[in-house]
């Protein structure tokens, strides 16, 4: 208490606001951070219960909605010749491509289904090992990967006449539909681990748990403290100095 007794309270605008905008963001950052904790909690719980639920046939998999996770099951076969492959992938320190196929579903839909990671070539020339799939009809289950975004910085550019299967930078549903010459459903199937023409993968849900979250919060909150310290350090001085006030 005698350290702000001994001192005086010396305004300085150029401090005081520096300071204001400091805690005020690093505030926001907290609560934004607590905020992303209860999403990630919220959606980490709907997934555990979807996977649960049977898995809907081609006829009854909804086009729209919250769908990501949703458990499918496809009866069909695998187009054997259109793929592609989604570029600058790395599973366990290795680079490579996530091979997307298409297949055709005795319902008559059309669904690009990721098959997993198939490493690069020695070079970017040399053809990729792709394990092949069964040419008749076979019975897999997957879900349904429904991006949030959708990457403008990234292009495919035009594939119209390049050979399968295509390198491409990222999934574009419709581009790839028009490549193939078929309406595609308009949301991923990744396919199950063990499921017939399955590859190694690793897919997480969620990127960050939710307790990283929180600790980035106190992180936020910590910081705004010292703001305010340093502030109230800077505003009251003793009452033999001197500060500068412009």
């Amino acid at each position: 208490m005698s350290l702000i007794l001994d001192r005086r309270f010396v305004f300085n605008w150029k401090i005081s606001v520096s300071a204001l905008v400091c805690l005020v963001l690093f505030i926001q950052l907290g609560f934004w951070q607590l905020a992303r904790e209860e999403e990630k909690r919220a959606f980490l719980k709907q997934q555990q219960a979807r996977v649960t639920q049977p898995a809907l046939p081609a006829t009854e998999i909804p086009l729209d909605g919250e769908l990501y996770g949703l458990p499918v099951v496809l009866q069909g076969t695998f187009d054997r010749k259109s793929m592609f492959l989604l570029d600058n992938r790395v599973l366990n320190g290795k680079v490579g491509f996530e091979v997307q196929q298409l297949f055709r579903d005795t319902s008559g839909g059309n669904y690009l289904v990721n098959r997993g990671f198939v490493q690069m070539g020695r070079t970017r020339q040399d053809p990729v090992d792709i394990p092949s799939v069964a040419a008749g009809e076979v019975s897999i289950k997957g879900y349904i990967y429904q991006r949030d975004t959708f990457n403008t910085a990234m292009h495919n550019g035009d594939i119209s006449n390049v050979p399968f299967p295509v390198i491409v930078q990222q999934t574009d549903i419709v581009q790839f539909g028009k490549r193939i010459g078929v309406e595609l459903y308009p949301h991923v199937i990744r396919l199950k681990m063990g499921e017939h023409g399955a590859l190694p993968r690793h897919w997480p849900d969620i990127t960050m748990q939710p307790e990283q979250h929180r600790g980035y919060a106190i992180q936020w909150f910590t910081m705004a403290l010292a703001v305010t310290l340093a502030w109230m350090f800077a505003s009251f001085i003793k009452e033999d100095g001197e500060v500068e006030t412009e």
